[in-house]
């Protein structure tokens, strides 16, 4: 009764046929779960159905997909009988409508990043009034540019203890005691805050196991600094499983892997190894996290807005804050929001803030830029990251597998914070080095290889309002202004924000009547799943490969992203048209990602501008950068037709994503910082510019991309191709360096290309020589 009359004919199905499929799914035993699952045939011209909680809605669905290909698909999983549907939030429109209704919330909270995100889903799951405002997209600065790792923080054990047998504490023999203790309760804090944020949200995050390469059984250089750990090869697999024990062994156990079968498991790593020992720590999708903490919020009754940015703060007579003024960054538009308490939350920028509250205010946090490269997957095999401890100037640097490629960082530069994406290039090669050192000696780690490269800063805070004499904390910093009772909170860590964001509402709450007498009671984040967790299982993935007919690794990038929410983003697939998958058009070839989830993420989640669904909403343009560029317009087109943009919007949404990407790092170095063009002094190193990848020839794409990087882009692909087949003589696809140089001296073309480049390099016609022996030929 549930299928529509021509379904029901054209499937012939038997009742043990029906026994057997839902039995397959672990549900023979519910014979209304076998009702709603009328099975996914996939064969050839077979149907796909899904059929629970069948309304007129699902019905115009399910004629749309039959009318626009043989598949007929309508999911299954799509029923309230099984799983929650998306929960709806107001749109950005109506929480903007929210904001400037002069209502009066009890907590405004400035800055929308992991920490800030999270004290509004916190104070709101206490019953307060909260309002949340985030001058770009949510997450967009620090909460998106980390290492990606859920860590409790091993190193800040070593450092710790290598801070307390430092001779100079035979002098503050307490102070260093009270130090090492309040460094050990910050991690144990911290393996907590892991274990919580890992088992609420199975569908944002995985174990990552990470080997630590023991390369000689004395080191020397001693890492942290300390001759303790020259001979830390020895008590290594003791300290992990220390370290294991600090979260009550709720992660996966430490172990020491033999030099034979690491040799098995990493190929590609220098073999003189003694040993590897694996630990585990959480991994996520950082933009991802932050983005659900925010949209939680949402669900929990909160009034969130992205890009919307305080411009100025609101006194009363007395000085004190009951407000402030803001700025609609996407029309201009200014408004006031009035609030109870208000406090700040903007990571490395909160004294940008507080310069608003008081122009004369002390600085309260200094940044700390940390770069990171992203490497093709073949550089971290099956799924195992590894952890140097002891890098030539003494930082941790991991190299982790994320989302299909290799993570490799991070750098630390102290500086003022910056929203910029781009990195020093010489943080790049330094990267790029280290990286190489684990390698075997008959693999290089080419500069080509960098897919993508960006910087992000980590706030270093102090209290400005601290009484004197009181300890310094090393975790986070919670300061209250006496004069206009503005609280700020800033410091800690990805993993430890929940905690912050307790403490901060605690602390607020504490000190005012009014939201005494307001909450509901204390905290429930402790047990609170964020966006997609609620009824998530580990076989999400499975029933979309079942139900809609995606691709595995699509069904997996959906489920790890999405929750239960991934079947509603596949109820906006459309036919392939293919075999194979039947459903999900990709938005760029190699990424698992779909042309759906624009248009989910603009109705569901307040995606605003193109630029954010391909740096944060998808994480394509900190994977690779050209292939977030190819991806762009595409993006573009799909968003100007939901959100009703004009051809001159659609194209100024362009060029501002196609400017950030821009600024990533990718296979070339910066062109501000480097023009390739002056490291070429002849025709030997002119050619080895255009051989990007260093293989000995010239292939199309190296061609296009370096041609580009040289200052002479072509038109199109028909002008590159024209240009290429005049040098490749041999009609091989490959352009070789004899090649090269024949088209150099016996060019009859006049070829554009070739004019531009002699104009660019000039060199001194009685120099040359002539064929092969003019390869050392200076240019003037």
């Amino acid at each position: 009764p549930l299928l529509p009359s021509k379904v029901k004919k054209s499937l012939s199905v038997t009742s043990k046929t029906l026994n057997k499929t839902t039995g397959m799914l672990g549900q023979a035993a519910a014979a209304q779960q076998r009702r709603a699952l009328i099975a996914a045939f996939v064969s050839s011209g077979g149907i796909v159905i899904a059929s629970l909680g069948y309304n007129e809605s699902d019905r115009s669905l399910l004629e749309a997909k039959k009318q626009a290909s043989p598949v007929v698909k309508q999911s299954a999983a799509a029923s309230a009988l099984t799983r929650e549907k998306t929960k709806i939030i107001p749109t950005r429109d109506e929480q903007l409508n929210n904001l400037t209704s002069g209502k009066k919330y009890d907590i405004l909270v400035v800055g929308g990043g992991a920490t800030g995100s999270g004290t509004a889903l916190d104070a709101a799951t206490r019953g307060l009034s909260v309002a949340l405002i985030e001058r770009g997209d949510f997450g967009n600065e620090t909460s998106s540019r980390s290492t990606k790792l859920i860590w409790a923080g091993i190193r800040y054990i070593a450092t710790s203890i290598s801070a307390l047998l430092r001779f100079r504490n035979i002098l503050r023999p307490f102070d260093a005691i009270d130090d090492f203790i309040s460094e050990f309760k910050m991690v144990q804090n911290a393996h907590k805050e892991r274990r919580i944020l890992i088992e609420n949200n199975p569908h944002l995050t995985n174990w990552c196991p990470i080997a630590v390469p023991i390369k000689s059984w004395i080191t020397w250089p001693a890492p942290f600094g300390h001759p303790i750990f020259a001979s830390a090869s020895f008590t290594l697999p003791a300290v992990f499983k220390f370290y294991d024990g600090m979260s009550g062994f709720s992660c996966p156990p430490s172990h020491i892997m033999g030099r034979d079968r690491a040799h098995r498991k990493f190929p590609q790593l220098n073999q003189d190894m003694k040993y590897f020992q694996v630990f585990y720590e959480g991994q996520h999708n950082d933009a991802r996290t932050a983005t659900c903490i925010a949209l939680t919020a949402a669900e929990q009754g909160a009034t969130i807005a992205n890009y919307v940015e305080m411009i100025g703060l609101i006194k009363d007579k007395n000085g004190k804050a009951i407000g402030v003024t803001c700025k609609d960054n996407l029309t201009g538009k200014e408004f006031e929001v009035y609030a109870e308490q208000i406090i700040f939350a903007g990571g490395p920028f909160t004294d940008s803030l507080r310069n608003m509250e008081d122009p004369n205010s002390e600085p309260a946090v200094n940044a700390a830029a940390g770069t990171h490269i992203v490497l093709p997957a073949y550089y971290c095999p099956n799924g195992i990251g590894m952890l140097d401890i002891n890098t030539s100037d003494g930082r941790f640097l991991f190299f982790l597998p994320w989302q299909g490629a290799t993570l490799v960082g991070t750098t630390d530069r102290k500086g003022p914070a910056v929203s910029s994406h781009g990195p020093p290039e010489s943080e790049i090669q330094w990267l790029l080095n280290e990286t190489s050192k684990y390698l075997s000696p008959e693999l290089k780690v080419r500069r080509s290889d960098v897919l993508s490269a960006w910087q992000g800063f980590r706030p270093l805070a102090s209290d400005p309002n601290a009484l004197p004499g009181a300890p310094i904390s090393r975790d986070h910093i919670i300061s209250v202004n006496p004069n206009t009772g503005v609280t700020f909170i800033t410091g800690g860590k990805w993993t430890t924000y929940r905690e912050m964001a307790e403490d901060v509402v605690n602390r607020v709450v504490g000190r005012s009547p009014t939201l005494s007498n307001k909450v509901t009671g204390p905290s429930t984040t402790e047990t609170l799943p964020l966006r997609g967790g609620e009824g998530y299982t580990r076989n999400v993935s499975i029933r979309l490969v079942q139900e809609f007919g995606v691709s595995e690794e699509t069904a997996k990038h959906l489920a790890r992203t999405y929750g239960v929410n991934a079947f509603d983003v596949c109820l906006l697939t459309v036919p392939t048209g293919k075999r194979w998958p039947r459903f999900g058009r990709i938005l760029v070839e190699g990424y698992p990602y779909l042309d759906c989830e624009v248009l989910y993420a603009v109705k569901n989640e307040m995606v605003c501008t193109v630029k954010d669904m391909l740096t944060l909403r998808t994480r394509l343009a900190f994977l690779n950068r050209d292939a977030a560029m190819n991806a762009a317009p595409k993006v573009a087109d799909i968003m100007a037709k939901a959100l009703g943009w004009s051809r001159k919007e659609r194209n100024r949404q362009l060029k501002e994503a196609e400017e950030l990407i821009g600024t990533f790092g990718g296979s070339f170095p910066n062109t501000e910082e480097r023009r390739l063009s002056a490291t070429i002094t002849d025709l030997g190193t002119l050619f080895s510019a255009l051989d990007v990848d260093g293989s000995g020839y010239i292939d199309l794409i190296d061609f296009k991309d370096a041609v580009r990087e040289l200052g002479f882009p072509f038109k199109n692909d028909k002008e590159a191709l024209v240009a290429f087949n005049e040098m490749d003589t041999n009609s091989d696809n490959r352009i070789s360096e004899e090649e090269f140089l024949d088209w150099w001296y016996n060019d009859k073309s006049k070829s554009k290309l070739r004019s531009q480049l002699s104009k660019e390099f000039k060199f001194s016609t009685d120099k040359l020589g002539s064929g092969a022996k003019s390869r050392g030929v200076m240019f003037g």
